[in-house]
């Protein structure tokens, strides 16, 4: 068989809800057309849309690697490199011991990659109000809002931030009471 056929054997699954199966009739398609980036780029989606970031990003490399010039491809692999990023980072910061800086630096590079993250802004936002770095977390939850304005979580994080930046400001502003001994 032609990898076609099995392309359209995945197209035929992802229509019926089968994702496992349309990955399986990519991966044959791959096989039969190893050098074939349409067919690596087309995996790459499918796997992303079912929350397997790894093989997404792997296959969404690999169809740069074949075809550096399509610009689609790159922005692709892009995208998933950035989602896959943010699901590391989001591991990062809902840890038992959460790790902001590290969740930073990842969620940094991924809102690099697709600056229209929303979630990587959101998550920025709620390490740097873990750091109590509440300057940045406004903005970054204000940057998640002009993306999606309809974004509940992102305004109540950022009043929230706003009101314990206000508490926070306050109790530095009270003066120490020096007592005579």
């Amino acid at each position: 068989m032609h990898g076609d056929t099995y392309l359209r054997q995945a197209y035929d699954a992802i229509f019926r809800g089968d994702f496992e199966s349309a990955i399986h009739c990519f991966q044959q398609a791959i096989e039969q057309e190893p050098d074939n980036a349409s067919f690596y780029y087309k995996a790459s989606i499918t796997c992303a849309r079912s929350g397997k970031l790894t093989l997404a990003a792997a296959y969404a490399k690999r169809a740069v690697e074949l075809d550096p010039e399509n610009l689609d491809y790159t922005l692709n692999s892009q995208s998933i490199e950035a989602k896959r990023l943010i699901a590391e980072a989001r591991t990062l910061l809902e840890g038992e011991i959460p790790d902001p800086d590290q969740a930073k630096k990842l969620l940094s590079d991924a809102d690099a990659l697709d600056p229209l993250a929303v979630e990587a802004k959101l998550l920025l936002g709620l390490a740097c109000r873990m750091q109590e770095d509440y300057r940045g977390a406004v903005a970054y939850f204000q940057d998640a809002l002009r993306l999606d304005p309809q974004l509940a979580e992102a305004q109540r994080l950022l009043e929230q931030t706003r009101a314990e930046w206000r508490s926070w400001v306050r109790s530095q502003l009270r003066p120490t009471t020096i007592r005579n001994r």
